[in-house]
Formats: C-alpha cells, structure tokens, sequence
C-alpha cells in the first residue's frame, strides 16, 4: 500500500494545487491520518499549505509543511547543490511521515511561472522521496482550449523528465477542460493519451468559480471603506464593469449576474441606478460597487440607497483613480484562501470526485477495500443510513450555492431525494457555470407552482382556530413571504419528509414557521438539539446546546429523552448523564433540585432510557472517577449522552471541546419534532449541509 503520492504540473496552467486540494479530501475519506507536504513553495506563508492545514486541522508546522521556497530551490539547483536541497526536504518531511499514515505532496505549481527548471525540481524531488507521481496538465489557457495533440506533447515531455531521473508515473488528470458538451469535448484528449498508453485517471472541467475574487479580498487588497453591505462582503465577482457611460447605456451592460460595478465616487446617477437595477427583475445582480477618487456620495443619496432596497451588496470606496482601481482588482491573488473560501474547497474536493476514477486511483495506490475510519467512519455511516431511507427533503434556499453544490451531491450519491426551491432559471445557469450536476435534483418555483393555492389552503386550515386571525387571504400571503414557509407546508402536507435551511435566513425563520405548522411530539413535549461530537475512537452526545436557554425540569427531561432516541437513530446506545455542578446528593440548591426533578421525569415518561443525575461531568465519562463518585449507577464513567441544564453550559462546553480537542461537532440536530426540520448556521460550509440534509432523511426515515 503507497504512504505517499506526489502531485505534480506538467504545465503552468495546470492548476495541480486544485487537484491535489481535491484528492486530499477523497483519501481523507478512508485514511486515519492524513498529511500534506509541499516541498518547494513560499515557505511558512505558503498559501496552499495554509488552506489544506486549516481544512484538514493538520497539527505539523507551516515551516515543516513547506521547509524550501522557489526561490532557495532554484539557486540550489543552479549552483549543483541537489543533494543539500534534497536533504533539507527529507529532514522535513520525516516529522510529517511519522504523524501520517498517508501524505500527499504537492510539487512546484506556480501559475504562469513554471519552467522546465521546475519540472526537473519537481523529479528530483519524487525521486529521492519514492513517491508514485499522478501528473497534473492543464488543457486549456487564459480561456482558450489547447488542442489534444499540443498538450499529448506536454504530458510526454513531462513524463520523459520525470522517467529520466527514476520516478514512477503511475497516471495522468487533465484539467480546465472547457466546451460544452463536456463529454464530447474530452473524448479526443482521451483517445490521444491511450494511443500513448497514458494512464488517466480523470479530466476535470475548467471551474472558473475558483478564481473569482470575494468582495472581502477586493475590501482588503484596494485598502477600500466599506460604506455599507459589510454583511455581504462574501460576495464572489465574476466579472468587472466600469461604468462610465450615462445610466441608460450602462444598464445595457449589466448582462451578468454578480458584476462587480466601478465608478466615479461622485457619479450618483450610476448609484441610483444600480439600485433601481437591483430592485427590478429584469436586470441582473450585481456583487459590489465600488465607488473611486476618494470621493464619498452625499450622505441622503447614501440613505436613499439604503431606504430604497437595503442593498445586497458592499458598496465600498478607494481613494485610487478608476483606471489603478481596475488595474489592481484584476491583478488580484485569487488563489483558494483559509478561512474564506470553505465553498471553493468543498467545490475542488466534489469536482475530483466527480470526475476522477476513484476505484483506478485506489487500485493503484492500493488502498482498494480500505474502509473509512474515526470521523470518516461516523459520517458514511451517516450516509449509509440516509441512503437506504430513501426520503424526500427540501431545501428552500435553493438559490444559495452551498445548498445547490450540497444538494447536487446529495442527489449524485442516492443519498435522498432532493428538492430544492427558487427560479429554475437562476438556478440551472449556476450549476451550468460552475460544472455542477443536477441529475436528480427537482426544481420547484413556489411562485408559479401548481401546488401553490392548494398549499395556502391548508395553511388555513392549521391556523383558522388559532389567535392571530388567519383567513384564506393572509394564509396566500404568508405562504408567499418566504420560501421557508412553502417548503414547511410541504413537510407539514407529506410532499417531503423533511426541511433543511438556514444557510442565509436566522434561527427563527426556520424554526418559527415548522413550530406553527408541524408542531412537537407530545410525548417529548420540547423542541430542542443536539450536537454528536465526533472523536478518533468515539461518539458522544452533546444536548441542548443551541435552542432552549433557561429549560425548566420538565423541558430538561424532554431534551434527554430526544437526544436518547437521536442517538438510537444514528446507531448509539444512549447512556444518558444528567449535568450539574453535583453528583448524587453532594450538593444541594435549586439547581441541582432542578436535574435531579429532570431525572425522575425521565424515568417516569420512557422506562427505556438509561438515565442518571444529576452528575459532574468528570464522574459521567471517566470510569475511575465514576466507580468512586457512583459506584451503583449504571451511566457513570460511561455515558455517551450528555445533557447540560441549560444554555449556557452546553454551548460554552461543545465549542471548548470542539477548539481544544479538534473533534468534529455535527449539528445542531433539531429533535422533538413530529417532522424533521434542521437549521443551519448562516457561517456553514457545503460538507456542513450534506451531512444535516443526510441527518434529516434519517430522522424522517426513523432510521
């Protein structure tokens, strides 16, 4: 079985960083620990270094991660000093192998700067470090496609000076493939390298999201005030427009969607226009405006703007001239960063899987077979279970991109059925600029659905006898004030099983309407979360750490029996530990009287639950100290279900243990409900999204 892989540019436009980005996720899968190594890079502040170590909480240094720069290893090379260059690498690359049982390394990639000088680094390299090469070429440049038989000679001549110096080539990924069909286009880059008997694992589509800067990076790089929108700097622009022009010649120019807007600080009439734009449907989005000189609009025209459409966007100024502002937006580093850009990532790690032949790669390396471990092992099983409930959920968000590149995987993998709300126009050109499939996804667009009066009936129908009013009228409107309460309807109705949203909407605006229209299980009698703690060797429990601030006794029994049967469902047997500062009759107050109350309500309401409080955390989850502390009680030193009696404990002891243990915290998993709803964080990544829709089908499953 290999224990390292070296990834490696045939070319400048290869974008290997990508691919190596990609396969890190795949093999982080099935792998223990893995690790990253780029031996020549920009050292400790080695951007590709940054971004897989906080993706991956690799515990190694940046320095030992990246111990060359280019630079160092140009002018070793040139002066005949391979050996000290290789020497230094091994040393480094020693303290990563031994805290990883599989490492990926990275070769020199460099865009537009990759020379042959390069490439002979790059072979020196995997060949002192025996490591398999999966070569990396880009098949296309600067939007233009190279032509099968021109980058055939690349790869080639790349492989030749990899052979020449020892290494193993064991395959090829072709990358930024562009045309459409994307299937047909490939076809001749195929045949051409299998008349060579090229080994290719995969050709990867052109992802011209990857390179698009967020308004927040063009915030900071043009050193710009952000005027107002500071909310929606996470904003990504495809592409620049100047607008110099009067208002009724420039709208003609507004023909893409998030288009970054530059122009004249005093030019107000562009302002007032890009906001009539914004409010109109018929004219497309825009991600910013940026507004240059040093010039500030007047402050009413300001409100104006605000008053007029609360725009979505940053509107920032610069203190440069329009022409330098152009200038330096598109000279802009817009390589993947840490901490930004959790959307690019999880879009890199879901193209390779997508498009690389996973099974040719894993015979190869010989890692076929190997199943996945610790975290990876919890959330396939995960997967495995959603798949095999086969339940219908909806996404109102759907125009959101992490909801579309989740629900686009959720629905390639057979993991449920997905449905996702919004215009089908916007919808299907996203996913076809962004090479995301919607193969089994269905689209419905609640504004024009057939479903639509027959929903606003039953809303009448829930709501006519409570207070409030309801009439058939207000049912219409608020069915149409949001996508969240047409897919709560269509839970509440049996059209889906279950809800996920929450990406851009507050805790409320998920949780409100599924209260009004789904309502709790009696017999649970509170709607509350949990979060599973994933660790190396083990799965706890941790609840309620997000919904219910102050719970009284009886609300504190209903979250534990919730969190007993949430564990059930995901294959735990819950041994449930009631928290307090006390354990047994140590202590005494209000607050102890207040779990041990919680306790006796559990046993008396589901016999069936192993219970017992109230008890310290220390007592409930170490053998030692829970023989000493409750020698007769049947959760002590072994609890994995963890209720803490309110709010503040449980959030605060979920994010400790998360940041100082490095364990993986899946939830918030909403519990008590007769239908599954699940909120998200509005900070939440696409894996985040996945793996709560795959939660939401095992809920409604009662797997």
């Amino acid at each position: 079985m290999a224990d390292r892989i070296y990834v490696c540019a045939a070319d400048a436009h290869a974008g290997s960083s990508v691919v190596a980005l990609g396969l890190l996720g795949m093999l982080s899968r099935i792998v223990d620990r893995i690790g990253f190594f780029k031996p020549v890079g920009e050292g400790a502040v080695d951007m590709d270094v940054a971004v897989v170590k906080a993706a991956h909480r690799l515990p190694q240094q940046a320095q030992q991660m990246c111990p060359v720069t280019t630079q160092e290893a140009r002018e070793l090379m040139a002066r005949g000093d391979e050996g000290k260059l290789l020497d230094r690498i091994c040393s480094a690359y020693d303290a990563v192998r031994g805290s990883s049982d599989l490492v990926v390394l990275e070769g020199i990639s460099h865009e537009r700067s990759l020379t042959t000088f390069d490439l002979d680094i790059n072979a020196a390299i995997a060949a002192r470090m025996a490591a398999p090469v999966v070569l990396v070429a880009g098949a296309s440049a600067e939007g233009k496609a190279i032509c099968p038989d021109a980058l055939t000679a690349t790869i080639i001549s790349a492989a030749r000076s990899l052979e020449g110096k020892g290494c193993e080539l064991i395959g090829v990924v072709l990358n930024r493939v562009i045309g459409d069909p994307f299937d047909t286009v490939c076809q001749p880059y195929v045949t051409a390298l299998e008349k060579e008997n090229i080994t290719l694992f995969g050709t990867l589509p052109e992802m011209s999201y990857l390179g698009r800067p967020r308004l927040s990076q063009i915030a900071a790089d043009l050193g710009a005030e952000v005027l107002v929108g500071e909310e929606f700097l996470s904003n990504v622009s495809t592409k620049t427009l100047v607008a110099a022009m009067a208002p009724r010649n420039f709208l003609d120019w507004l023909d893409t969607d998030n288009t970054l807007v530059i122009t004249p600080g005093d030019r107000h009439d562009i302002m007032l226009a890009v906001t009539l734009a914004q409010a109109s449907p018929q004219h497309r989005h825009v991600s910013g405006l940026v507004l240059t000189g040093g010039m500030r609009p007047d402050g009413s025209i300001l409100k104006l703007v605000e008053s007029q459409t609360g725009p979505k966007y940053p509107i920032l100024t610069v203190r440069t001239d329009t022409f330098t502002t152009v200038t330096a937006v598109n000279n802009l580093d817009v390589r993947i960063r840490p901490g930004e850009d959790d959307d690019k990532i999880q879009a890199a790690v879901a193209s390779v899987q997508r498009h690389v032949n996973e099974a040719k790669l894993w015979d190869t390396l010989e890692l076929s077979g190997r199943s996945p471990k610790g975290a990876g092992s919890f959330l396939e099983s995960i997967v495995s279970r959603a798949r095999k409930a086969e339940k219908c959920i909806v996404f109102p968000e759907g125009e959101e991109p992490r909801t579309i590149r989740a629900v686009s995987r959720l629905a390639q993998g057979k993991i449920l059925r997905p449905v996702l709300l919004g215009n089908p126009d916007t919808i299907e050109a996203f996913c076809k600029a962004e090479d995301i499939a919607l193969e089994g996804v269905e689209i419905q667009n609640p504004t024009t659905s057939e479903k639509r009066m027959d929903y606003a009936k039953a809303v009448y129908a829930l709501r006519k006898d409570k207070r409030g009013g309801m009439t058939k009228e207000i049912a219409l409107q608020w069915l149409d004030d949001s996508t969240i309460h047409y897919g709560t309807i269509m839970v509440a109705t049996g059209d889906a099983d279950g809800l996920v949203a929450g990406a851009i909407h507050a805790t409320g605006d998920t949780i409100r309407p599924a209260f009004q229209m789904i309502g709790v299980k009696p017999e649970v009698g509170v709607a509350s979360s949990v979060f599973f703690m994933v660790f190396p060797e083990r799965v706890l429990v941790y609840g309620d750490c997000a919904i219910i601030p102050s719970p009284n006794a009886s609300e504190l029994a209903g979250i534990a029996i919730g969190a007993a049967r949430t564990s059930r469902a995901f294959g735990l047997d819950p041994r449930v530990a009631m928290l307090s500062y006390s354990t047994g009759s140590s202590g005494a107050g209000d607050d102890v009287d207040k779990v041990s109350e919680a306790t006796a309500l559990v046993r008396e309401r589901d016999p069936s639950v192993v219970v017992d409080g109230p008890m310290q955390y220390d007592a409930a989850i170490d053998p030692d100290i829970g023989r000493r502390k409750q020698p007769e009680s049947p959760v002590a030193g072994q609890a994995n279900v963890f209720i803490f009696p309110d709010l503040d404990a449980g959030n605060i002891a979920y994010k400790a243990v998360q940041r100082m243990s490095g364990a993986l915290a899946v939830g918030p998993v909403m519990q008590g409900m007769n239908k599954p709803v699940n909120d998200l964080s509005r900070g939440c990544s696409v894996d985040d999204i996945y793996y709560v829709g795959a939660i939401t089908a095992i809920q409604a499953g009662g797997q």
